[in-house]
């Protein structure tokens, strides 16, 4: 099945995208951030955004049945800012090790090395390794290829 990403709004730089995840549970405000963490390094949040208090959540469970399209709008989020960075890096891991995991399994089902124009790696004890399905990283690193 093809998933759609869902219609980002986004600033300038690329760095803030806005989104609406809809599904089973009603409509609900994602953020996604990145943001500096060295030169060439930028981390990853995807955040849910309360529209009426201003605050960001980012262990919050929506369980609203659309993770693949939710995904894949962060996937998007990824090439467009990459596209406008090209020699920058994404870090990214979940708030808890469970999330953590969540987004291995889903970068395992979307990802293949081979297609892809992003290079992917994984971490481990310290130490980057590139990605395989079947290990358990600790946070996820993405890059355009060279």
């Amino acid at each position: 099945m093809q998933y759609q990403a869902y219609p980002v709004e986004s600033n300038e730089e690329n760095t803030r995208f806005q989104f609406q995840s809809v599904g089973k549970r009603g409509v609900f405000e994602k953020v996604i951030f990145i943001t500096p963490l060295t030169f060439d390094t930028f981390n990853l949040s995807l955040v849910d955004f309360n529209p009426a208090t201003g605050n960001y959540d980012d262990l919050s469970v929506t369980d609203n049945g659309d993770m693949p399209e939710v995904l894949i709008t962060v996937v998007s989020a990824i090439h467009q800012f990459l596209a406008s960075n090209p020699f920058k890096r994404i870090y990214f891991e979940g708030s808890t090790p469970a999330r953590t995991r969540l987004y291995q399994i889903a970068i395992s089902k979307i990802y293949d090395s081979e297609q892809s124009d992003l290079l992917i790696s994984g971490l481990q004890d310290g130490q980057l390794f590139p990605f395989e399905p079947n290990s358990n990283f600790e946070g996820f690193l993405a890059e355009k290829k060279p």
